[in-house]
């Protein structure tokens, strides 16, 4: 048995940063993207979808465009994290302006080349980690709510 080390951890790591490139479009636009999605990153995506699915449910005046704009946000957000698709916002307060790039990168048929050049099994480990993680959030708001009925009884 060997000892693990930080050499061994930085190695491991290290593996994980491995690219690729892909050619998308009529001119082969060449496009880096990631062989092994980290967990961490899978993290990110996911929690930065909740959120913004979050802040929908929380505000007061959603259009319906925007709505159905946030159905490709996930897409979005893997190929911000495990790409160098350029264009794509890093930060998540402009959801309108997420919902635009997000539009561009569909209509003009990136969002779906990149998507279908990642490894199927990592696409599949970032819908698994949503999948468990959204039955988690549903489990804890209804916690909270029968806490919050428990509490308006006594």
């Amino acid at each position: 048995m060997a000892k693990l080390t930080i050499s061994k951890i930085n190695k491991l790591n290290k593996t994980l940063d491995k690219k690729r490139k892909i050619y998308i479009l009529e001119d082969n636009d060449e496009v880096n993207i990631c062989v092994e999605f980290k967990e961490s990153l899978i993290d990110k995506v996911v929690m930065d979808y909740i959120a913004i699915l979050e802040q929908l449910t929380t505000s007061s005046t959603i259009s319906a465009d925007l709505m159905r704009g946030t159905a490709g946000i996930l897409h979005l957000f893997m190929i911000r994290e495990f790409s160098d698709v350029p264009m794509i916002p890093k930060d998540n307060g402009d959801i309108q302006k997420l919902v635009d790039v997000t539009y561009a990168l569909y209509d003009t048929g990136i969002m779906e080349a990149v998507i279908e050049g990642f490894d199927h099994e990592q696409v599949q480990k970032v819908y698994s980690k949503l999948d468990a993680s959204s039955k988690r959030a549903g489990e804890l708001m209804g916690e909270l709510a029968i806490k919050q009925t428990t509490k308006t009884q006594e």
